[in-house]
């Protein structure tokens, strides 16, 4: 198994290689600062309505984001060092496991902060700048989105090898079994569906 730090330095290569995030990003971000900020609580109530209006999802409105979702994207217009926020986000990603708030969570609503963001930017700076602001969130909001989601999957395996003794190869043997049943089962679904229709 690889050490525990250097997985964590390859998700963290990996998530930024392919993010696209640019490195004046953040500091287009601190430019608009000011005017961003100002959303944060507005931004927090979207989406906790947005939690709260499912059965599925209500458990998540204090554990998604550790309940701070303000504050979080204030952060966003504060960064200093980009090391620094990577680590945030994989400790919000521990808290999450510890939390229970699932990776469909954290990855249905980044597209929902982006839009949410890009239509108050375009109220209050226009189309241009708004969709510039959009790019710059959609390329952070997937490099997150993707460090708290790798993170939570490599806790997540972890403890099941420390908690059982299972080599990876027996995990990754009982998860391609796992899945096997899981498509076998959808098909046998599907197929009841259509001869019922």
């Amino acid at each position: 198994m690889m050490a525990l730090g250097e997985e964590m330095r390859q998700i963290l290569s990996v998530a930024q290689q392919l993010s696209g995030l640019q490195a004046g990003d953040f500091e287009a971000l601190r430019a608009v600062a000011e005017q961003a900020q100002a959303w944060a609580e507005e931004l927090e109530a979207e989406i906790q309505h947005l939690l709260e209006s499912h059965e599925a999802t209500k458990g998540y409105v204090r554990t998604y984001l550790g309940g701070r979702i303000a504050e979080w994207f204030r952060s966003l217009f504060e960064v200093r060092d980009e090391q620094e926020f990577l680590y945030r986000q994989m400790q919000i990603a521990v808290e999450h496991v510890r939390a229970d708030v699932p990776n469909e969570v954290v990855l249905a609503l980044a597209p929902r902060w982006v839009a949410w963001i890009m239509a108050r930017a375009e109220e209050a700076m226009g189309y241009e700048k708004a969709r510039e602001l959009g790019l710059i969130l959609l390329r952070i909001l997937n490099l997150t989105a993707t460090v708290m989601v790798a993170t939570h999957d490599m806790l997540i395996r972890r403890t099941i090898q420390r908690e059982t003794g299972f080599s990876e190869a027996l995990l990754k043997r009982l998860q391609t079994q796992a899945l096997q049943e899981i498509a076998d089962e959808m098909t046998a679904e599907q197929k009841h569906a259509q001869a019922e229709a």
